[in-house]
């Protein structure tokens, strides 16, 4: 086997000092002689242990009569508990995991657990455990399609990537998740189960020698190729989905984004979190910084409006999902919105910056505040990356960012450039394509 380490240091400021994952020591990488990467982060204060196992699949790995196969097998594989060890999947849109928490001091039998599972997965696959699983995963995919704010996000990454896999649903929809069989996820696991394309993360107070020499000697996964992806390639497009028997519209709009290996990936995170978040019904929503807040509040324009920066491997989508019940209000939402887009190209402030990444290293602390999550950042980093880089360096890469930066970046990612759009709802006041794409530039400089 192959071992190495990449020295990962804490935050040295205070706010930093009060999450788990600056509590963390040296991240600790292997290659198990299948091919396997293990990486662990110890860290001697956690009262538990995660130890996961992700593969690279999701959605993106399907097409539409096989969507919701990864999420689905992943599921199966995961509903059970053994020597007091409780498992759980993870369902992204180019990952999967099946992620183990115990004690420190049960991490062993998790890796163990861990192992049999991979062992007897056509066993498990084949048993009432996959009907099972299949109803349960039917009834989220309808939860979701009844729940409008998130059915809206799911719409509008369709429309900006429609042709590609990287449109479909990351559980399918209940009529493809419906006809999938057994076979099925045994053909998943065969191609996409394999050493290079396969990652054991764990996080927690543990022994990174004593778990690599676990599972080299219990872990059986061949070794392979990891699976080309095909490039997914941006649309700017519309989809509208009128329902006036809902009490709101809701309404998303997104440019192109950066992908995780991007130069720009905490550009685009900072000129995200410089619009941040804004519910009028809070408590403290006059007291919100962001000058689109104070626009939008006095006059009850919008209900809540929450901006993102979306990354995937390859590429993302970085806009707004909002929620407005004043339904004649919806054009002038999105004429504010856009022209404060327009304002990170020209006469962003360097405090509207500051503030910006202030919220972006106090939202990435708060993420990384717990064993599960750190595992589960190691691994999707790693394997859609190949590398993860410590939270000290985050940390220092985002303090980089300047106001020249943010503008430099928004006059090429956003200035002029093709959108998409989704809404859902009573949506009649969305205007035309046209009217939003040409409120993404200004006559003026």
């Amino acid at each position: 086997m192959i071992r190495g380490s990449a020295l990962r240091t804490s935050a040295k400021n205070l706010t930093a000092r009060r999450f788990i994952s600056s509590a963390n020591s040296q991240t600790k990488y292997a290659t198990l002689s299948n091919g396997v990467t293990v990486a662990t982060e110890n860290n001697p204060h956690a009262e538990s242990a995660t130890v996961g196992l992700w593969f690279g699949a999701g959605s993106r790995s399907e097409h539409p009569y096989s969507n919701g196969i990864s999420a689905l097998t992943a599921n199966t594989l995961s509903n059970n508990v053994q020597n007091g060890v409780l498992f759980t999947s993870e369902n992204t849109k180019e990952t999967n995991g099946i992620i183990a928490q115990s004690t420190n001091e049960n991490v062993k039998e998790a890796a163990n657990a861990i192992a049999n599972i991979v062992k007897n997965s056509t066993a498990t696959l084949e048993s009432n455990e996959f009907a099972k699983a299949k109803a349960s995963l039917i009834a989220q995919a309808n939860k979701l399609e009844s729940i409008p704010s998130k059915m809206v996000l799911e719409h509008l990454n369709a429309s900006a990537y429609q042709g590609f896999s990287l449109a479909l649903p990351t559980l399918g929809t209940a009529e493809s998740v419906q006809d999938l069989e057994v076979q099925d996820s045994v053909r998943l696991l065969e191609r996409h189960l394999v050493g290079s394309n396969t990652v054991i993360a764990a996080s927690g107070n543990i022994n990174h020698d004593e778990l690599v020499d676990t599972l080299e000697s219990s872990l059986s996964i061949p070794q392979g190729l990891k699976p080309a992806t095909k490039p997914a390639t941006f649309l700017g497009s519309e989809i509208r989905m009128r329902d006036d028997t809902l009490p709101k519209a809701y309404v998303s709009i997104a440019a192109q984004g950066e992908g995780i290996t991007s130069p720009a990936y905490y550009v685009a995170k900072v000129a995200s979190a410089i619009f941040g978040n804004f519910d009028h019904n809070s408590v403290n929503a006059k007291f919100t910084s962001a000058k689109l807040a104070s626009i939008v509040q006095e006059y009850h324009i919008v209900d809540k409006y929450t901006h993102f920066s979306t990354s995937y491997s390859d590429t993302g989508l970085w806009g707004f999902n909002a929620e407005i019940s004043n339904v004649g209000s919806v054009d002038e939402f999105v004429h504010f919105t856009l022209k404060e887009w327009n304002r990170l190209s020209i006469s962003i402030s360097d405090a509207e910056v500051a503030r910006g990444k202030n919220a972006v290293k106090t939202a990435l602390l708060a993420e990384l505040n717990s064993t599960k999550a750190i595992a589960s950042d190691i691994a999707n980093k790693v394997l859609l990356t190949g590398y993860r880089n410590s939270l000290q360096e985050a940390l220092e890469r985002i303090d980089s960012i300047t106001t020249k930066d943010i503008k430099s970046w928004a006059q090429v990612a956003l200035w002029d450039q093709d959108i998409v759009i989704s809404g859902t709802g009573q949506i009649e006041d969305l205007f035309d394509y046209n009217r939003s794409r040409n409120d993404m530039a200004m006559m003026r400089w």
